[in-house]
């Protein structure tokens, strides 16, 4: 896996290569009907029967889902959409007409059959999702000893991917329902949701929440606080740097 590590490695890659290698995690948490992410702006639906953890096991994995019979795991999982994810992608699937959740889908593939794995073709997701404003895809894979499942889907901000992964062709199929239903509920928060879900949230670590801002002297200035204006938001869609 070391030899597939470039400058930006994808966490839906990362993800993937992860269950390909460790395979089926047996400990999670109680069932969760809906999760949420407040920080991604995520909403999806937990499938009935399946143990889900939101506990955060890998930089970017938001959600672990897992079935014992037969074995599956499903894992969701979010990344900034930068420029610099966006060069990461070979030309060919770069400038493809295809769109952006496909062009990721390619970037995958490209790598996924780099490292020995065979590699299906892409699919139209879910008319659910573009209904929600997550376009997405999917495409199946497999190494003969784990075998796969994943939907990439995009925001404005984000790559999101859904994971499914079984020892046995048979398990994948048997548990593609449960994936495809997790898939159909994914959407994003509107502004409202999420100063709702934030309203309603307890701080991690209150003193950190409300602290002051503290200035180059290191002292407060009288409980005005400055902000310093935020770096203009680079497109991710642009001209990449030769090789």
């Amino acid at each position: 896996m070391q030899r597939l590590r470039s400058v930006v490695f994808p966490v839906a890659l990362f993800a993937a290569l992860v269950v390909v290698t460790v395979g089926f995690v047996e400990d999670s948490a109680a069932d969760l009907d809906v999760f949420t992410s407040r920080a991604n702006r995520l909403r999806m639906i937990v499938p009935r029967g399946w143990r889900a953890s939101d506990l955060p096991s890998y930089p970017g994995v938001l959600l672990w889902m897992a079935r014992s019979q037969p074995q599956g795991q499903i894992e969701l999982t979010a990344e900034d959409f930068t420029r610099e994810l966006f060069c990461s992608w070979p030309p060919a699937c770069r400038t493809s007409s295809d769109s952006l959740a496909a062009k990721y889908a390619c970037a995958l593939g490209t790598r996924l059959q780099a490292a020995g794995m065979h590699v299906g073709p892409v699919q139209p997701g879910p008319k659910d999702n573009e209904a929600a404003g997550l376009p997405s895809v999917w495409f199946e894979y497999d190494n003969g000893k784990r075998f796969l499942r994943q939907a990439i889907a995009f925001s404005p901000e984000r790559a999101i991917s859904l994971v499914l992964s079984a020892p046995t062709s048979e398990a994948r199929s048997t548990h593609a329902r449960a994936f495809e239903q997790a898939l159909r509920t994914l959407r994003s928060l509107n502004a409202e949701e999420t100063a709702r879900a934030e309203a309603t949230a307890v701080p991690d670590d209150a003193s950190i929440a409300d602290s002051s801002v503290l200035l180059d002297g290191g002292a407060p200035d009288a409980g005005v606080a400055f902000q310093s204006t935020p770096a203009p938001k680079i497109d991710p869609i642009g001209p990449c740097p030769t090789p």
